[in-house]
């Protein structure tokens, strides 16, 4: 009798055991559920921050199309795409740029071009904001992404950026082979935000290359043999990679 009890007794302490930690583990789960709807809605919130920001982005753009800005696209059945989102009289050169190296290889193209007669800077659009549709199309159906852009300086020079970093590795090592200075990166113009236009990819991540002013106004003049060189360039490693 004596055991039986003791049986009883440590029955009795293990049920309270886990009765206890069944209503512990019942208020964690409804601590964290409440915890993960929080965070779902604060979540939500910034999506619909960023969508609206992209509704009123493309309003805009829709109202000024063709007036103070055209779009260039060409789409091809490469799985390169490259794009000039600050083209035309935004940052001068890059069009062009992108249009060569595109062409030279058969890439798809896409380029924003400013048109306006002055204050073309105003249609400067940051990478990670860029929301105009078909340029978001055309790189989410692309596994490679280059994107031209313009940075001050004089002297002739490239930084290169983004989140590919083998293909970004390759193409500096090409462009210095052909004689054409790459200079470290500012973190500014590191191109590795996910958001950023040239990391929307298939594979999340692509090559933004920054050409200074004074390598752009040499792009641009009578003599396009350094243009011819720089498509070469980044063409071979490009190329090269697949």
């Amino acid at each position: 009798m004596i055991k039986r009890k003791h049986v009883k007794t440590i029955t009795v302490s293990v049920l309270l055991f886990f009765f206890f930690l069944l209503i512990g583990y019942s208020s964690y789960v409804k601590y964290e559920g409440a915890k993960l709807k929080d965070e779902n809605k604060t979540l939500k919130k910034q999506l619909d921050i960023a969508n609206e920001k992209i509704k009123e982005q493309r309003n805009l753009l829709d109202s000024q199309r063709d007036v103070d800005y055209k779009i260039e696209a060409n789409a091809t059945d490469s799985d390169v795409t490259v794009v000039a989102i600050h083209g035309g009289k935004i940052e001068k050169g890059t069009t062009e740029l992108a249009y060569a190296l595109a062409s030279h290889n058969n890439y798809s193209y896409y380029s924003f071009l400013g048109s306006k007669s002055n204050d073309n800077f105003s249609l400067h659009i940051p990478s990670d904001e860029f929301g105009e549709t078909f340029a978001l199309k055309m790189v989410s159906k692309s596994k490679r992404t280059i994107s031209i852009h313009g940075c001050n300086g004089t002297e002739e020079f490239t930084y290169i950026g983004g989140r590919d970093t083998e293909l970004a590795n390759r193409i500096k090592k090409s462009l210095t082979k052909y004689g054409f200075i790459v200079k470290d990166t500012p973190k500014n113009l590191a191109g590795i935000s996910t958001d950023n236009i040239v990391n929307r990819n298939i594979n999340g991540r692509g090559v933004q290359i920054e050409i200074s002013n004074g390598l752009r106004t040499k792009f641009l003049s009578t003599n396009k043999h350094s243009l011819k060189r720089y498509v070469l360039a980044i063409s071979e490693a490009v190329n090269n990679n697949k």
